[in-house]
């Protein structure tokens, strides 16, 4: 070949690699990434995502610079549930074209998914500078402020956008849980009254009866914590709320009822035994509690809440190690407060003691044995009237608790005022029928009055006690008993 020939054909070469280069900088060769954009988005809606994502990757050998391919393929991955990956294509569409009017909005929330909260914040900040009039965007600011813990902010974002859309339900919700956050019970009550109305369903019908439980409305607790249940037989929570509600009511038998319900419904986890373990401690039953609080933990050893309550347990058994390891970071909690109260009584520091019980009840008057420590501190303290009074307080607030009255009425006895310890007793008898323990000092009591007013009728209904005190399997007044038959034989000779 001439060197003429070869010299036309080198620059033939050359032009044609220079075009090339040109066709792929252009912004015109972009022009035809359109065509798999909308083959991908048809293969999209039919859920068809790895045979979208392979057309995606093919449009990205053409450009490199569509927002489009980017936006899709983070719309693939969102709707993959793997939000980290759909933030990175989301954040390269929003960098080739902030003024999207849908990528911001989708960012932030895949960026709340990933818990990236602060990056949330902002992209919904930029969206709502595109789009201020989207409702969306309001709810997904909100969301994003709601989980940095700026409830009042967050309120307004659900609140405005519940302005822009009244249908936007979801808002109407968030707000409401809001208000619960800042303790606006009236107004999160209006809007859940109102949800419950027109649009009730298991998460709406739940915080109605979480709001009810805070505000110790029991009844209306278990009417729409059933109906969440109802909605959705999944919904852990309104297990949790069934359960302090018959906690706090007593009631044992539903309340191990509603727990294991949960349980055959596949909600076991640590959670659920950690809540468990709460209401037996509502109850009074610890060695129940402990159980299902070391449960909690042999699911997970780092469970903080199972781990706070189990340091509460052992103090009542003199153990205070957990105590000491979690009081410095923990010691507003009401369960380590009353932890280190006992604390300080093992270590006669009775007046410490009392006011760091009383600092419990002022975090939660719920927690109501603290008013018996108090009684039994200011035994030791010698104070009558601050016994007594607490005494009163712990047996108004647990009027089923046997063990109340019968600790009150030993106290009642140990300072002579048998009359008041007789109606303790009583009301002891009648929550535990044939308890032995009960029954003596009941006949003890009787005796004592009987004997310091003798009539028929008094030493016939302590004989009865007697007679019962013996059914139950243990009597330890026969010689008092005796007495008093004698006695009765006497007034029935004179007779």
């Amino acid at each position: 070949m001439s060197d003429w020939i070869k010299n036309v054909v080198n620059k033939i070469k050359d032009l044609s690699r220079s075009v090339d280069s040109y066709q792929k900088a252009s912004i015109i060769q972009s022009l035809p990434t359109v065509a798999y954009v909308n083959k991908a988005k048809k293969l999209i809606e039919n859920r068809k995502l790895d045979d979208a994502e392979n057309i995606l990757k093919e449009a990205l050998d053409i450009s490199n610079q569509d927002s489009r391919v980017y936006k899709y393929l983070g719309k693939i991955y969102e709707l993959r549930r793997k939000f980290e990956d759909a933030v990175k294509y989301y954040s390269t569409s929003a960098q080739i074209n902030p003024q999207d009017k849908e990528i911001w909005l989708r960012l932030g929330m895949c960026q709340l998914n990933s818990k990236l909260y602060t990056e949330a914040l902002n992209s919904f900040e930029k969206a709502a500078k595109i789009t201020p009039l989207n409702t969306d965007v309001q709810t997904g600011w909100g969301m994003a402020l709601m989980k940095l813990k700026k409830y009042a902010l967050a309120r307004d974002k659900f609140l405005a956008a519940v302005k822009i859309s009244k249908y936007n339900f979801s808002a109407i919700l968030l707000s409401a849980i809001m208000e619960i956050k800042l303790c606006d019970y009236d107004s999160a009550e209006t809007k859940l009254e109102f949800l419950a109305k027109v649009a009730p369903n298991e998460s709406s019908t739940y915080e109605y009866a979480n709001l009810k439980l805070l505000k110790a409305d029991y009844d209306a607790a278990e009417k729409y914590a059933k109906k969440s249940i109802e909605y959705n037989k999944k919904m852990q929570p309104a297990y949790i709320v069934l359960g302090e509600v018959y906690s706090r009511r007593k009631d044992f038998e539903n309340t191990e009822k509603v727990f294991q319900s949960a349980i055959d419904n596949d909600l076991e986890n640590e959670v659920l035994h950690y809540e468990w373990g709460r209401a037996y401690i509502r109850m009074f039953e610890f060695d129940k509690a402990g159980e299902h609080l070391n449960i909690a933990l042999s699911k997970d050893n780092e469970y903080l809440n199972a781990k706070i309550a189990l340091a509460l347990l052992n103090s009542y058994k003199g153990d205070f190690k957990l105590v000491d390891e979690l009081k410095e970071k923990y010691g507003n909690d009401v369960y380590i407060q009353e932890a280190i109260a006992l604390e300080k009584m093992s270590e006669d520091r009775i007046e410490d003691a009392v006011e760091i019980f009383k600092k419990a009840l002022r975090t939660d008057k719920s927690q109501t044995y603290n008013y018996l420590h108090l009684a039994r501190a200011y035994q030791i303290l010698d104070n009558k009237d601050k016994v007594r009074e607490n005494f009163e307080k712990f047996t108004i607030e647990n009027p089923g608790y046997a063990d109340g009255f019968l600790e009150y009425a030993k106290w009642l006895i140990k300072i002579s005022d048998i009359a008041d310890a007789q109606r303790k007793l009583r009301k002891a008898e009648k929550i535990s029928k044939n308890n032995s323990e009960v029954l003596n000092l009941l006949f003890f009591t009787s005796y004592t009055l009987a004997k310091e007013n003798i009539c028929e009728y008094n030493i016939r209904e302590a004989i009865l006690l007697a007679q019962k005190a013996e059914e139950a399997g243990s009597f330890e007044h026969q010689t008092q008993k005796l007495e008093l038959e004698n006695i009765l034989k006497n007034l029935q000779g004179s007779n």
